[in-house]
Order: C-alpha cells, then sequence, then structure tokens
C-alpha cells in the first residue's frame, strides 16, 4: 500500500511538473571524528576501528603520518624496546620491506652487519614516501576508517560544554583554503600538533615556559650546553650556566622544516638551486661534506640548519593564512641551508630528493612544529613525573597507576632564543637532559580536558614545556593516540564521559593491542607473561633490575614473590617485629617476609617457613638481646608448591581478621577449590617457578578477587 502511493505521488509529481524540494539533513554523526593524521591521529583512528567504531579521520596533507612523513625520517624512541602497540607495527612493517625490497640498497647493507641508532635494518629510519606508504596500508587494513585529505579544522560546534562536531576547509599546499564541511562526533580526538580543535571549542591551554620550582628545576629560562655553537671549555653535559634566571614567558621551542635530501653523486644534476633564497646569510649555516646518506636510496633527512627560534608561539596561535605566510619564512631558512651546501659547503651533489613530495616541489607537506598548545587537563605532568631522581626511584620516574603510556626520551628541547650566530655563545633554552629520565609513565588524565566533554587530546596534553620536550617524540605520541582512540571507543560503547571511563578498562584493551604501559627491554608485547608482569607492575607489585629487565624465565626467589602476593593481592601489611637476620629492615623487601610470617603465625596450619640456627647454643651460652639467629632466605627459588601454599595461607589469614576483604570472600565461597583449579590451569610446571609465571599466577588469583569484588 505504502509504495503504491510513493508511486502515485511521483506520477503526479512529474505529471504537473511540479520541483520537489530537498531538504538538507544534519550529516550522520560518526562514533569517533579524529584531526589530525600524525601519528597520534593514525594510531587513535586504528585503535577505535578495531574495537569496532565508524572513525573519521582528518588530515591536512595528502599523506598519514604526521612529520614522519614530511622529514622527520628517524624514529626518536631512544631504545628501540620501547615501541609498542600501533608504532611497533609501523617500525616492523618498515624493517620488512628493507630487509627484502632494499636489501641490496648499501645503508640497508651496512646496517644489517653493524645496526646504528637510527638502523633502517632495524626499521627505525625510512625515506618519506615509505612511511606514508605503510601508514596508509595499516589504516586502508581498518575498513570503519574513513579519510579526508587536505583539510585543515577551523571551528567546532558546541552543545553546552560539549563538543559535538568539527568545522574543516580545504587547503591546497600553497595554503590556500577553500570549502568547508563539518563532522558530527561522538567523541572528538584533537590529534593536531597545535591543539586547535581544544582551541576552537574554548579548552583551557598554556603555551610558553612555566617559572623554575621543586617540581621544574629547569624550567624557565636557561643557559645549558646543550644545542651550543661554541661549547664552553670544561663544562660538564647538562651544566646551567649564568643568565639562567628560570623567570617564565610565553615561548615555545624552535620549529623547522626536515626537508628530504639526496646524494646524486654529481655536481650537474637538475636539483641544484641556480640562486640563493631570500634573507641568505650565510654565516648561519655550517655543514660537513664528509656527511654520507643514512637512509636508502642515497638519501638524508636534513637536521642541522640551526633551528629557527622566535616564531613558535606566533605560529601556533595564528590562523591558517598567517601560518602559510610564515611557513615561507621558515623554508627560505632551510633552503638557505641548502643553497649553502651546495656553493660554500663543497656538497653541489646533494640536492632535493627527486622522487619525494613530487606534487610540492619536492619539499615536505608539514613544517616539524615541535610542541603547541598545552592543555588543562585532569593531571598535568611535570618534570618531576619524568625525573628518576626528584621523585623516582634513582631508575625509574614515580609509579602511576593509571599510566595508558610510556616515555624514555631525554629532556629534550631546541633552543627558545638563537644564538647571534654560530661564533656566539649558546642560544637560550636548549635542554638535552638524557641522564635524569628513566623510563617514566603518563596517566591518562593529562589527554582529558578539564572543562569540555566529548574531546580528548592524545598531542597537545596537560603538561609543562619541560615534561612536553621529552614526551614530544612521535613514538610517544603515538602511544597517546591509541589510547585516546581506546578511550573514545570504550566511552561510545558504554555511553560514559571520557572522564568516567574505567582506567583498568582502558589499560586492558591496551594491553590487547600489545601497547606498553610499564617499560621493560626484555618483555615485548605478546608475550606470555606479558599481561599480567604490566598489570602486577602498575601496582607496585613487581619491578626489574637496573637495566630495566624482567627475567621472565629467571627462578622466583622467594622475596620477589612475596612482594608479588602481598602487593598483587592486595593484603594488608603486617609487621610486628624484624624477625630474620638475613631480612633487616634495609632489605628491599622487608615488610612484604613479615607479613609473610605474621600471617603464617595466625594459620592453623604455617606456610612459611624459617630457620632457627643454633638454638641451643644460643639457649645455654650468652643470649643476645635480639634472639638466636633466624633465617627466612628471602634469595631462594620459590616451588610450585610453596607459591600455592603462601597465596592460600594469605587468604586464609584475611579471612581470619576482615571477613570483608575479597580474598575472604573468595576462600569462604569455596577458594581453595579455585586455587586448585588455578593450580592446574596455570601454566606453571613442577618444580621451580619463574618470574613470568610467578606473576601470571598472581594476576589470575587478582582476577578471582576483583570479581569478587564487584560481587
Amino acid at each position: 500500500m505504502r509504495t503504491t502511493l510513493i508511486t502515485t505521488l511521483l506520477l503526479l509529481s512529474l505529471a504537473t511538473n511540479v520541483t520537489t524540494a530537498t531538504v538538507s539533513m544534519p550529516p550522520e554523526p560518526y562514533d569517533v571524528v579524529v584531526v589530525g593524521g600524525t601519528p597520534a591521529g593514525v594510531a587513535a583512528a586504528i585503535a577505535a576501528g578495531r574495537l569496532g567504531m565508524r572513525v573519521m579521520l582528518v588530515e591536512q596533507s595528502p599523506v598519514l603520518g604526521g612529520v614522519l612523513s614530511s622529514g622527520v625520517n628517524r624514529l626518536d624512541d631512544y631504545v628501540v624496546q620501547a615501541n609498542s602497540g600501533v608504532m611497533e607495527e609501523f617500525r616492523q612493517r618498515v624493517m620488512k620491506y628493507h630487509l627484502t625490497s632494499l636489501a641490496n640498497d648499501p645503508v640497508v647493507a651496512r646496517d644489517v652487519k653493524d645496526p646504528s641508532r637510527w638502523s633502517v635494518a632495524e626499521g627505525r629510519g625510512w625515506e618519506p614516501k615509505t612511511a606514508a606508504r605503510i601508514f596508509a596500508e595499516m589504516v586502508a587494513e581498518v575498513p570503519s576508517v574513513i579519510i579526508k585529505f587536505r583539510e585543515v579544522p577551523t571551528g567546532v560546534k558546541m552543545k553546552g560544554d560539549r563538543v559535538v562536531a568539527v568545522i574543516t576547509r580545504d587547503r591546497d599546499n600553497q595554503g590556500r583554503l577553500g570549502a568547508e564541511h563539518r563532522y558530527d562526533g561522538t567523541i572528538i580526538v584533537d590529534a593536531t600538533y597545535e591543539g586547535d580543535v581544544a582551541a576552537f571549542a574554548g579548552a583551557p591551554f598554556r603555551i610558553g615556559r612555566e617559572a623554575r620550582s621543586k617540581e621544574e628545576p629547569h624550567a624557565g629560562m636557561i643557559y645549558t650546553e646543550a644545542f651550543c655553537g661554541v661549547r664552553t671549555a670544561g663544562a660538564l653535559r647538562g651544566t646551567i650556566f649564568p643568565g639562567s634566571t628560570g623567570e617564565r614567558d610565553n615561548r615555545t621551542q624552535a620549529f623547522t622544516f626536515r626537508f628530504n635530501a639526496k646524494d646524486y653523486g654529481r655536481a650537474d644534476h637538475p636539483y641544484r638551486l641556480k640562486s640563493p633564497p631570500p634573507g641568505y646569510d650565510a654565516k648561519k649555516y655550517d655543514w660537513n661534506p664528509n656527511t654520507k646518506p643514512w637512509l636508502p636510496n642515497g638519501k638524508s633527512d636534513m637536521l642541522g640548519a640551526g633551528d629557527l627560534a622566535g616564531l613558535s608561539t606566533e605560529y601556533v596561535l595564528a590562523g591558517w593564512e598567517k601560518r602559510a605566510e610564515m611557513e615561507q619564512i621558515y623554508k627560505n631558512h632551510e633552503l638557505g641551508w641548502l643553497y649553502y651546501i651546495q656553493t660554500e659547503g663543497g656538497s653541489p651533489q646533494w640536492g632535493l630528493s627527486d622522487d619525494e613530495f613530487t606534487d610540492n616541489s619536492n619539499w615536505p607537506y608539514r613544517l616539524y612544529v615541535r610542541t603547541g598548545r598545552r592543555i588543562e587537563g585532569l593531571y598535568t605532568l611535570t618534570e618531576s613525573d619524568l625525573h628518576k631522581d626528584l621523585r623516582g626511584n634513582g631508575l625509574r620516574g614515580p609509579l602511576q597507576p593509571d599510566a595508558i603510556a610510556i616515555g624514555t626520551y631525554p629532556i629534550d628541547s631546541h633552543n627558545v632564543q638563537n644564538p647571534i650566530d654560530l661564533n656566539s655563545p649558546c642560544g637560550e633554552g636548549g635542554l638535552h637532559l638524557n641522564d635524569v629520565t628513566g623510563p617514566y609513565q603518563i596517566p591518562y588524565g593529562v589527554m582529558v580536558p578539564k572543562a569540555r566533554k566529548g574531546l580528548i587530546v592524545p598531542v597537545c596534553i596537560s603538561a609543562t614545556h619541560v615534561a612536553i620536550s621529552s614526551v614530544r617524540m612521535e613514538p610517544v605520541y603515538s602511544s597517546l593516540g591509541q589510547a585516546a582512540g581506546v578511550a573514545a571507543a570504550l566511552a561510545v560503547k558504554s555511553k560514559r564521559e571520557l572522564s568516567d571511563v574505567p582506567v583498568t578498562d582502558i589499560q586492558d584493551a591496551l594491553l590487547d593491542q600489545h601497547s606498553t604501559i610499564f617499560f621493560y627491554k626484555d618483555l615485548p608485547g605478546g608475550a606470555v607473561a606479558y599481561e599480567a608482569v604490566q598489570k602486577l607492575s602498575l601496582l607496585g607489585a613487581t619491578d626489574g633490575d637496573e637495566n630495566y629487565q624482567f627475567h621472565a624465565d629467571q627462578p622466583a626467589t622467594l622475596g620477589e614473590f612475596a612482594h608479588m602476593a602481598v602487593v598483587g593481592l592486595d593484603i594488608p601489611l603486617s609487621i610486628t617485629a624484624a624477625h630474620f637476620t638475613d631480612v633487616p629492615r634495609s632489605h628491599p623487601e622487608f615488610k612484604f617476609i613479615e607479613t609473610l610470617y605474621d600471617y603464617s603465625t595466625q594459620s592453623e596450619k604455617e606456610f612459611f617457613t624459617f630457620e632457627v640456627r643454633n638454638y641451643l647454643n644460643y639457649w645455654w651460652g650468652s643470649k643476645s638481646l635480639h634472639g638466636p639467629p633466624v633465617y627466612a632466605y628471602p634469595d631462594q627459588a620459590v616451588t610450585k608448591e610453596m607459591a600455592i601454599s603462601i597465596i592460600a595461607g594469605l587468604a586464609k589469614g584475611i579471612s581470619i581478621s576482615d571477613p570483608e576483604h575479597p580474598a575472604a570472600r573468595v576462600i569462604s565461597s569455596g577458594g581453595e577449590g579455585l586455587l586448585k583449579k588455578l593450580e592446574s590451569a596455570s601454566t606453571i610446571s613442577p618444580g621451580t617457578i619463574t618470574r613470568g609465571e610467578a606473576a601470571q599466577l598472581i594476576y589470575q588469583l587478582r582476577g578471582q578477587l576483583d570479581a569478587a569484588r564487584q560481587r
């Protein structure tokens, strides 16, 4: 009947020559809209798409990958094991391509024999076109992600304090703006380097440098030996020079274009500059004519012209028309270096790469914006969150139970104010503190703005100038982006605000995607004990050695197991005295060994064994004030039977002293059978158990306790 009516109305319309009006309906909202095809934006889109979200990804250039496909052709990871999640997938694909399709390339062959820090054989260096292709392939494998290129954000739509849509405009390679577009989304991810979407939404932000404080001893105006044109004789690394007032200001570290150059092997190639760019001054530049290509196909990314400081803050705060003008200033500065290389530098064989950025005069699509705005989030990351000595334990930064990403790179700020020339003293604001940042964790709250809903910001996070100087490396941005994509997907699925999504749920999903949230060199994503060790480490239940290795295959000692069990199972500490000669109060596992002892003595069947030496000699001889020597042997290996006995004993002890504790409820509801089931189902083999197996056992039981808490 309905079909007949529609057909009749259509025929009447045609017969009477009536034109029907088209009603413009608002676009169907996406689950997640990601603005910025940076490594953070790519990771966010992939992570959300893999969790079933319909994603719109908007990128200002014609390629994905941000600066990693636009001139920064190296993985600033500091240690290769710090890569995880989407970024590690990218590295593995680059490595595979180099070792197969480019195996005969001289640079690849060299790095196979002798890997460098940015080894292309390890996928830590690449050509721009390689990065663009691989990022495109990775996103294409997630069919629910739609991409729009050559569009920049120019506004947002709000409902109260919620961001509901992003407005963009077309932008070509010359910076000209075109047609306007609108993308509605349940969650908006601002993955831009500048923090434009957050700014359009009215989210409070900071730019520039904070003043020196006890949490930030390197904040504010500072002179160090880093990035000096002339290093002061005898100055040790990290030395702070006179004139360092620590005053706050609105200055930001230098930006640059990282252009891609090629050694053509001859002087008469067509990519020699015929004349210098406007404002050329040879005194600004230097060049080593012995420089050799370090990327495949005779290429290098060019870093060393001397960053152009003083314009960064203005660029970040400017509109797109002004940015286009300023980009030309940066470009002329870098072209001046290329002209110097080809002339006074004595290397005319170098020129722009002929097969890169072919639709943009072989010039990178993106300016290297090292730091942009910094939102005010639920948590603000400071130098003391990164520093292994200020609040850390001398090896790592302080523990962050809400961590969703890690960093390992030094505190690294390029000059904020340039030196006059290469013969001048150091520029101001340069920092390269590679001995104070151990691996550190980044909590979820840095991405969630305080004053806006429906928006998450994985690049322009809530951090100080000093902290972002380490975080700003693309592998870290990728990890933050992946966490943002996961959080967005979970918020959509659960119909929760981003601030209300349980961080433990985000962490679980990240671990499923092999994203590291606690750093170990020897425990890659996907390893058998990976999830258990990561989660227990977040609780402070276990840690690695001074080389950041966990040693999952080594036997677990009694002290290590006591630490894992007491902290990992949330067992209240119980300490009545220092009982053991070989576990004094200075011992790192003292309180956990003593807790085992106290719960054991309360149990009908003691489960913690120790040895009293020379008891009779003590009793009949001269008695010491502290009693006979007693040994717990904290360094002895733990057997499977000992492990199960300790866990059961702790839970029983809890049931006596605190019937409401989750462990008590597990025991009272047949927990002994659960433990036996756990024993038979675990991967632990008879005899001594390894650290990895111990972590798995504790983590499995903690899962049961968490379930008991929810009942």
